[in-house]
C-alpha cells in the first residue's frame, strides 16, 4: 500500500493538520484543493527525507529504523507494538511512534472488527532506504570479500529464456485444462526449453502442487504479470496469448535493460514471500558495484540498528541465502563465487545502468542478413530488433550470436495484411545490414504477396427485427460504410473495429440495441490483463485508515495521570512521594535526572525497585552500567520526558 492510498483514505480535516504541521506542499496554485500526488512526491523525495530525518529524535529514529528493517512490508499490530514496548521503555517506544504518526509517515489502521495496526507504507519505506542505505555505507563500508574459486558465469540470462518461450507461443497459444493448469503436452516442452532446476524454484511457489509444478508456475506468474501473457477464451477453451504490444514495450532495448525490467518484477514477487525480503534486496542494491556477502550486510544492518537489533531475529536473512540468492545468480542477474553464507556476490555491471531514451536504440550493424534466408544477430542487438523479427522468423539457435530463419511459412503466419506486413518486414531487414541480397527481397516480397494465407476475422451479425429497418439501413449513406456485407433479408456483417462508432450512430437515430446470447458469443472480446493486484491479497484487506491526529496519551493514557512538576522541576521530594515517582519511571520506561551522593546522573533507567525488610533498594542503569541504590541516597530527581516539539 503506498501513501497516496493512505492520504485518499484520510479525512480532508487530518490531512491539512498534517499539511501544515509538516510544511507539505499545501494547494494547487488555482485553488484550495490539496494535490495528494504532490504531497506523496515530497514526501518520498530524497530532499524532504533528509530535513526530516536531521529533525527526529532519538526516539523517532529508533523507531523508524524498526519499522524499515524489522516490520518492512508488514504492519505490528496493537498487540505487537505493546510486547515491543516492553523490551525497552514504553515511553520511548510510543512517544517515538506517536511522533512519526504526527509527521505522517506511519498509519494507523483499524481492522473491520476493531484490532488496530500501525503501518509504513511502501513507497515510504523503501524511499527512506533508498536515501539512507548508501550514507551509512559510506561511513561504515563492507569490509572487500576475497575468496579462492572463480566466478560462477554458468547462468542462462532470464531474459534469453522468456523470449524463447514467448516466441515458441507467439502463434501458438498455451493451453490450459479445466482447472487452469498448463496442459502436460505444454509442460513437456517448456521442460526442454527452461534450463533452470525445478527445484529451486519450491521455497518460491509454497503453493505449487499436483499438476502445477512451481517452475512453470513461477514463469506464468512472471509473465502475466509483466503482461506479456493474457488469458484469452477460444473455441478450444481458455488459452494463454502473447500480448504483442507489452511485450514489445518489456523488450525494448538491449539485453541489460530487459533483464533490468525483469529483475524488477522478480524482486516484487520475490518480496511478497518475506516483509523483509525487500529489505535485503535494499541492501543489495545498497553495496553498488562492490562484491558484497549477504553476511557482511546482514552485520552492516546490525551495526545501524544499534539497541534495536535485539528486538527480533535473523531468520529471513538466513532463508534469503538458501532460496532467493541462488535465483538471483541463476538468472543472470548477479554472478557469485562460494555457497550459501560464505557466498560472495556481484551485481551484473550492466544490470543498473541508466535506461537509453525511447528510440534511442542503434539497429544498424547489429547482424547479417544472409542469401540462405538466414539472420544473424550480434549479441549489442536490442532485443526489440529480436522480437520484431522474430515476428517474421524462425528462432532456431540462441548462443551468443542468436540464429533466425526465414522461411514462407514463418512469413505468412502474420494474421495482418500482406500489404501492411510487407514493407515493415524489409524495413527490419534493412536497418539490419542496409544491403539486403536481392533473392531476400525478392522471395520475401512474393511470399507476403503470392499466396495469401487464409485469414479470420472478427465480425459482428446485426440482425434486423424486419425486412424494412434492414433496407432502410441499407440505403443511410452514414451507416453503409459500417456495414461490412449483407447476408439475407435481415442481417448484416459489421467489422468489430466499426462496431462501437456504429452503435453510437444508431442510438442517436433512436434505435434501441440488444445482444442476443449468440451474438455475445462472437462478440466475446479477449479479457483484460490479468494483474498482480486482482490476484494477491493486498495488506490492506479488511483494515480502514484511521482519521486521528495523534497524541501520546492516546497510546499512553497513563502519562495523564503523572504529575506536571515531576518532569518539569529537578528537586527534592519526600520519601513516599519519592517511591511513587520512581515505580512510575520503572513502569513507564521512563528515564530520570537524579543526584546520587550529591553527583548528578544521566539519564537514568529504573530497573528494579525492592522493599528489603522496609528499607527500598533501587537496581539503576545509565550508559550500560548497573548499580544498586538505597532510595535515600537519592537527592534533587527530575523525569526525562521524550520532547515532541510543537505537537503534543
Amino acid at each position: 500500500m503506498e501513501i497516496r492510498y493512505i492520504l485518499e483514505q484520510v479525512n480532508e480535516r487530518l490531512l491539512r493538520r498534517l499539511v501544515k504541521e509538516n510544511e507539505w506542499p499545501s494547494a494547487h496554485p488555482d485553488g484550495g484543493l490539496l494535490d495528494i500526488e504532490d504531497i506523496a512526491r515530497h514526501i518520498t523525495s530524497h530532499t524532504a527525507i533528509e530535513r526530516v530525518w536531521r529533525s527526529l529524535t532519538t526516539e523517532e529514529k529508533e523507531v523508524l529504523l524498526h519499522f524499515l528493517f524489522r516490520v518492512g512490508t508488514d504492519m505490528m499490530t496493537y498487540r505487537q507494538m505493546e510486547e515491543h514496548a516492553k523490551i525497552d521503555s514504553q515511553l520511548a517506544i510510543y512517544s517515538g511512534l506517536t511522533g512519526l504518526r504526527q509527521r505522517g509517515l506511519i498509519y494507523t489502521l483499524r481492522r473491520l472488527w476493531g484490532e488496530l495496526a500501525y503501518y509504513l507504507p511502501n513507497d515510504v519505506q523503501t524511499a527512506y532506504r533508498s536515501w539512507l542505505l548508501p550514507r551509512f555505507m559510506r561511513e561504515h563500508p563492507i569490509p572487500a570479500c576475497e575468496v579462492a574459486c572463480d566466478w560462477d558465469t554458468s547462468s542462462t540470462p532470464l531474459a534469453r529464456v522468456v523470449f524463447r518461450l514467448l516466441q515458441m507461443h507467439r502463434y501458438q497459444p498455451i493451453g490450459l485444462t479445466k482447472k487452469g493448469t498448463i496442459t502436460m503436452k505444454t509442460r513437456r516442452v517448456w521442460q526442454n526449453v527452461v534450463p533452470y532446476p525445478q527445484e529451486m524454484f519450491l521455497p518460491l511457489m509454497p503453493d505449487a502442487a499436483g499438476e502445477q509444478e512451481a517452475r512453470e508456475q513461477f514463469l506464468l506468474e512472471l509473465l502475466l504479470t509483466l503482461g506479456m501473457l493474457r488469458k484469452h477464451s477460444s473455441d478450444e477453451g481458455m488459452q494463454y496469448v502473447v500480448d504483442e504490444e507489452r511485450t514489445t514495450e518489456v523488450f525494448r532495448g538491449d539485453e541489460a535493460e530487459v533483464q533490468r525490467r525483469l529483475y524488477l518484477q522478480v524482486k516484487e514477487m520475490v518480496g511478497r514471500l518475506h516483509p523483509c525480503y525487500s529489505v535485503i534486496f535494499d541492501w543489495m542494491e545498497a553495496a553498488g558495484g562492490q562484491t558484497f556477502s549477504l553476511h557482511a550486510l546482514r552485520e552492516a544492518e546490525c551495526t545501524l540498528l544499534g539497541s534495536v537489533v535485539s528486538f527480533t531475529e535473523n531468520e529471513h536473512w538466513q532463508a534469503f541465502v538458501k532460496e532467493v540468492a541462488p535465483i538471483l545468480s541463476l538468472f543472470g542477474f548477479t554472478i557469485r563465487k562460494g555457497e550459501e553464507e560464505a557466498a560472495v556476490f556481484s551485481w551484473n555491471v550492466a544490470l543498473f545502468a541508466s535506461e537509453q531514451e525511447e528510440g534511442e536504440a542503434v539497429w544498424e550493424g547489429t547482424g547479417y542478413v544472409q542469401p540462405t534466408f538466414e539472420i544473424l544477430l550480434l549479441p549489442h542487438a536490442p532485443y526489440d530488433v529480436r522480437w520484431q523479427l522474430g515476428r517474421y522468423a524462425t528462432l532456431e539457435e540462441q548462443q551468443e550470436v542468436w540464429r533466425f530463419q526465414l522461411t514462407k511459412t514463418s512469413v505468412q503466419a502474420c494474421e495482418m495484411e500482406s500489404e501492411q506486413e510487407r514493407g515493415r518486414l524489409l524495413r527490419i531487414l534493412e536497418r539490419i545490414q542496409p544491403d539486403v541480397p536481392a533473392n531476400v527481397r525478392e522471395q520475401t516480397y512474393q511470399w507476403m504477396s503470392g499466396d495469401v494465407p487464409l485469414t479470420f476475422m472478427r465480425v459482428t451479425i446485426l440482425r434486423c427485427p424486419d425486412v424494412e429497418t434492414a433496407d432502410w439501413l441499407a440505403g443511410e449513406p452514414d451507416l453503409t460504410g459500417g456495414l461490412r456485407e449483407r447476408l439475407n433479408n435481415y442481417d448484416f456483417l459489421i467489422d468489430e473495429s466499426s462496431k462501437e462508432k456504429l452503435q453510437q450512430v444508431l442510438a442517436g437515430r433512436g434505435l434501441r440495441i440488444s445482444e442476443s446470447n449468440g451474438a455475445k458469443l462472437k462478440m466475446k472480446e479477449v479479457p483484460q490483463l490479468e494483474s498482480a493486484e486482482a490476484s494477491l491479497v493486498s495488506v490492506e484487506s479488511g483494515y480502514k485508515v484511521e482519521s486521528v491526529f495523534p497524541l501520546l496519551t492516546d497510546v499512553l493514557p497513563e502519562l495523564k495521570e503523572v504529575p506536571a512538576i515531576w518532569h518539569k522541576n529537578f528537586q527534592r521530594y519526600h520519601h513516599s512521594t519519592l517511591r511513587k515517582l520512581m515505580s512510575t519511571a520503572r513502569d513507564l520506561g521512563i528515564s530520570v535526572s537524579a543526584e546520587i551522593d550529591g553527583k548528578l546522573v544521566e539519564p537514568i533507567r529504573i530497573v528494579d525497585i525492592k522493599n528489603e525488610e522496609g528499607r527500598y533498594r533501587l537496581t539503576l542503569s545509565s550508559h550500560g552500567d548497573k548499580q544498586n541504590v538505597d532510595l535515600e541516597e537519592i537527592g534533587r530527581v527530575k523525569l526525562k520526558f521524550p520532547l515532541l516539539p510543537g505537537r503534543d
